[in-house]
């Protein structure tokens, strides 16, 4: 070891002994930054304060720094997999290794501040950025810089204009980030704008009077540099202060000239500032920004963190959203696969599949926020369930899982062609919501911006899982999925029932626009009564319907649309509460799960209570328009209940639903909906909405036994017996060319599924509705009501019209009892394969060997040497169980 690696490695051994952090360089700089840089480095190679405190991330001086000096560093990179392409193991080459466990080994790239992890098995490397981006052939310079970036930030100007920052541009470039080692990984501060230079540090923001004139104004040239200074602050005669104005920077830097030459420095600045408790001034022309994020192994996984409650920024300047890893193993126009969306079931994005004219894909997760008031919506049929995305290339792939911040995220995809050579896909998070206010005065008006105060300052997590071979596609992403969420939340295999269950909807009672007198009133009237809903499970039991799950809709409190379920009443038209109790007791006696449906979050009667709209107004929902989709400002919904209001609805519901002898509940909107509230006195975001609902989900499960959940939003899974109308099918968005069943391979076996009702789902075919079932091992699952289809004709239930039961019993029976002849073979097993054999035909594997081959074409299959009969399905494998 040469003079100047032992000096360095002894540096570093007293620096690590008193847990100090190692400033090091991270690349070449210009002479000035390496100057600038250069008192940082020597105080944190001796161990002190800049080195222990880092201080302020924005007020850090310009100049990329790093805490990993090549001591550190544990070695040469692995050789790549001959898969990765040769500039990929070029590029790798350059980084050092920072982590490493008996799967994964996590490399930094210090002069792009980038990060790259390699599968151990195989050695194949992940970029978080594609190593030839700067090349790129069809790519602007804006985009070439968005590629090279592990962060794309948008704010707000104070007219909620909206504005963009990339990391390659806005802090590598110029210098502005910092990497220091951590516990197993890296952790590296991107500073965005243009960061306060020394213009600024000797500019007092308060000042003694006295020693404004001693120290300052005495010793300044003339009395015209006098004028100058002292115009620049105003005199506080109580305090006998003198305070600085606010300075645009060219103003600053003036005024930093005018001190400087009277002798006044930094030191000078820092003093008086801490001695009239202030702090530094800095300029306020520019958005700034400290974005700290930490890359990490944790077992087979790549943890990428950002800290929330460390994030730097002016509130002049509100962060908008953040894209993490936009580029993280972005697959270029050479690569053959697909990207996985979380749209409904799942749907997969060739790459480069040439839809040029669709728009790049958006989703955000757990559907659209209720409480930002929207004049048109579109009107999407399904929603993003499950936080996660992911990408397939070649024969190897990752799937990235949202963590903390999953409800304030969205999933972004878009093909190679576009605006560049790469297919990527990620995720994106909102920090802070804004909305335009029209002030209106005559025939004039004008918008003013509304935000969210405050912005989000919870951590946003994500953790990427890797493939390969076999594994490397979208049934394997699935796979990692449930291994990581079942792990996580202790989930247990489904126990062993001897059918699968038929799950029935009836519907209760509903209310009718009436009139008497002229006068308008609301009507209650029964679609099926209490006793109605005993017998029609009294006849499916005859008819060899064993294994039956009830979800009782519009039960209580004045029907489909209840009042608040804090306070239980019964419906007299349906029977009253002994007639609720016979059901009940029926139920029981028979072996039939009953689940009364509850809608918590949704408020269709009065206000008091509900979240607000960023203009403070309660917050409304109103229907849409299915063509247009325009607003229906004559087709009120329901009001959004805040979250913040929810456990003590929940408290109250318990109270008296304890005293009924039920054990299980239906959730209307716990599984369908997270919804912020921007009342200024108790603000919530979704995120925070959503740790709310979980929390009372677990209280439901805890004193009731069993829940089913409509819609199936990930936070509500572990505490969900029943899933129904969880995603069969994505929303068809013109990008994508795929629907898969990721949501049941990553849930079966775990949870009981179902998807929309045979009867009421958007194809009205139940024999196809049967297969679908069949392909994701989901169960049959019915609508009815027991009186005529007629009694909705002309009401807001329009929609429940031809759901009589006698229209569909027969064909309800026969379905169901060809459906359990397989679903009872693998109601308890995961699904540990899926595939489409053709366009009309795809294969599910079960995990004790069942195969379900389905064909949904009108035309026979040969496939693999079997026939498969149209609109018709064959059972393979060995069965063990």
């Amino acid at each position: 070891m040469n003079g100047k690696n032992k000096a360095l490695a002894i540096a570093v051994c007293a620096a690590l002994a008193v847990g100090g952090i190692i400033v090091g360089w991270g690349g070449e700089r210009s002479g000035e930054q390496a100057q600038a840089g250069a008192p940082a480095r020597a105080a944190a190679a001796s161990g002190g304060p800049a080195a222990a405190q880092g201080g302020s991330a924005v007020q850090a001086a310009a100049g990329g720094r790093s805490a990993l000096p090549a001591v550190l560093a544990m070695g040469a990179a692995l050789t790549p997999s001959a898969a990765n392409t040769a500039a990929e193991r070029s590029a790798l080459a350059g980084t050092e290794r920072v982590a490493e466990n008996e799967k994964l080994i996590l490399y930094v790239q210090r002069a792009g501040a980038g990060i790259a992890v390699q599968q151990k098995q195989g050695g194949y490397v992940w970029f978080s950025n594609p190593v030839e981006a700067a090349s790129d052939p069809i790519a602007s310079p804006l985009y070439k810089a968005e590629l090279q970036s592990q962060l794309i930030l948008s704010y707000y100007n104070a007219k909620g204009q909206l504005s963009r920052y990339n990391s390659f541009t806005d802090s590598v470039q110029k210098g502005q980030f910092d990497i220091a080692a951590i516990d197993n990984g890296v952790r590296i501060v991107y500073r965005f704008g243009n960061q306060p230079d020394v213009a600024w540090a000797n500019i007092p923001s308060v000042i003694g009077k006295e020693r404004f004139e001693q120290a300052i104004l005495s010793k300044l040239a003339d009395d015209e540099a006098r004028k100058q200074v002292t115009y620049k602050y105003r005199l506080n005669n109580e305090k006998q202060i003198y305070e600085v104005r606010k300075l645009q920077d060219n103003v600053a830097a003036e005024l930093s000239a005018l001190l400087d030459s009277a002798g006044y420095t930094a030191e000078d600045a820092e003093r008086d500032n801490s001695e009239n408790g202030a702090g530094r001034q800095e300029s306020e022309d520019q958005a700034q920004f400290a974005v700290p994020v930490e890359y990490t192994l944790d077992g087979q996984y790549l943890s990428v963190a950002v800290k929330g409650g460390e994030v730097e920024s002016r509130p002049t300047f509100p962060m908008a959203s953040l894209q993490v890893l936009p580029y993280f193993g972005a697959a270029g126009d050479d690569r053959e696969g697909y990207m996985l969306v979380p749209d409904g079931s799942g749907a997969l994005i060739r790459l480069n599949n040439g839809k040029l004219s669709a728009e790049p894909y958006q989703m955000p997760i757990y559907g659209e926020d209720g409480t930002f008031d929207v004049q048109e919506r579109f009107l999407s049929n399904e929603k993003a369930r499950l936080p996660v995305f992911g990408l397939k290339k070649n024969d190897h792939a990752f799937i990235g899982m949202m963590e903390d911040g999953a409800a304030m995220g969205s999933v972004l995809a878009d093909i190679g062609g576009r605006f560049t050579s790469y297919n990527s896909v990620n995720g994106s998070f909102r920090f802070t919501a804004m909305d335009l206010y029209t002030l209106s005065s005559g025939s004039k008006s004008s918008s003013v911006p509304m935000f969210q105060t405050p912005s989000y300052q919870g951590d946003i997590r994500l953790r990427y899982a890797f493939l390969s071979d076999e594994a490397a596609d979208y049934a394997g992403m699935a796979a990692a999925y449930r291994d990581y969420f079942v792990a996580k939340h202790n989930m247990q295999r489904l126990t062993p029932r001897e059918n699968a269950p038929f799950v029935l909807e009836v519907e209760g009672a509903f209310q009718r626009r009436s009139s008497f007198l002229g006068i308008p009133y609301d009507s209650t009237e029964a679609l099926t009564t209490y006793e109605q809903a005993a017998e029609l499970l009294a006849l499916l039991k005859e008819r060899g319907v064993d294994d039956i799950a009830l979800r009782y809709v519009g039960w209580f409190n004045g029907g489909i649309r209840h009042s608040s379920p804090d306070d239980i009443g019964f419906v007299s038209a349906l029977g009253g509460k002994k007639g609720f109790r016979k059901l009940a007791e029926f139920a029981a006696a028979e072996g039939i799960r009953l689940y009364p449906d509850v809608a918590f979050l949704r408020k269709f009667k009065g206000s008091s209570g509900s979240a607000d709209f960023l203009d403070r107004r309660n917050a409304a929902i109103y229907e849409y328009d299915p063509v247009t989709y325009h607003k229906l400002g004559s087709r009120f919904s329901h009001y959004v209940l805040s979250a913040s209001k929810l456990p003590d609805v929940v408290r109250g519901f318990l109270s008296d639903y304890a005293k009924l002898g039920v054990s299980g509940v239906s959730l209307r909107d716990m599984g369908e909906e997270v919804n912020s509230d921007f009342a200024p006195s108790a603000p919530l975001t979704r995120e925070q909405a959503r740790e709310m609902i979980a929390a009372e989900m677990g209280r439901l499960k805890d004193e009731l036994g069993s829940v089913m959940v409509s819609g199936g939003n990930a936070y509500t899974l572990p505490y969900a017996d029943i899933v129904v109308n969880a995603p069969t099918s994505a929303s068809g968005m013109s990008l994508t060319d795929e629907d898969v069943p990721f949501f049941q391979i990553a849930l079966h076996g775990y949870v009981e599924l179902a998807g929309a009702p045979f009867n009421a789902d958007r194809g009205q075919n139940p024999r196809r509705s049967m297969l679908k079932a069949l392909e994701t091992g989901s169960n049959v699952f019915y609508q009815w009501f027991y009186s005529p289809s007629s009694a909705v004709k002309d009401t807001r239930y329009n929609g429940l019209y031809a759901l009589h039961y006698q229209d569909w019993l027969d064909e309800a029976i026969a379905l169901y009892k060809e459906a359990d002849e397989v679903l009872k073979q693998v109601r308890d097993q995961p699904i540990t394969g899926h595939r489409k054999l053709s366009a009309n035909v795809t294969e599910t594997t079960f995990g004790n060997g069942t195969t379900v081959i389905v064909n949904y074409g009108d035309a026979d299959e040969r496939v693999d040497g079997l026939t498969i009969p149209a609109e018709s399905y064959r059972i393979g494998g060995e069965a063990t169980r």
